[in-house]
């Protein structure tokens, strides 16, 4: 049998899903564990991207980004982040800077992370 789920309302009562009729919640049961895991990995998702967001916003960027181009992030040796122009396959082999992941932004400015060295 699936676990028990509980659900805390906004008055703060708890339902606990394991106490419903099977014969009645099965179905029920199932739509809220499967719609529970989508809100957990949106929420999950959101939080990588606000981070992601924060980290390049508090990094330095010496120029204005266009919409939709893509933007480098690298992370010096002092534990500052830069965000760059230039691709890591375009700089020198020996740098003072190691890449963190690729960016661009989207319409609403919000900063998509297209690839990531750091999971």
């Amino acid at each position: 049998m699936n676990k028990i789920i509980k659900i805390d309302d906004i008055e703060g009562k708890v339902y606990e899903l394991e106490n419903w009729k099977p014969d009645q919640a099965n179905q029920v049961k199932s739509y809220f564990s499967e719609k529970f895991k989508e809100l957990k990995n949106n929420y999950e998702e959101l939080i990588k991207e606000f981070n992601w967001n924060q980290i390049i916003f508090e990094s330095e960027m010496m120029f204005k980004p266009v919409i939709g181009k893509l933007y480098y992030l690298y992370e010096k040796k002092n534990g500052k982040r830069f965000m760059s122009l230039i691709s890591p396959d375009d700089w020198s082999k020996n740098k003072d800077f190691t890449y963190v992941g690729t960016f661009k932004q989207d319409s609403r400015q919000k900063w998509n992370c297209i690839e990531s060295k750091i999971k």
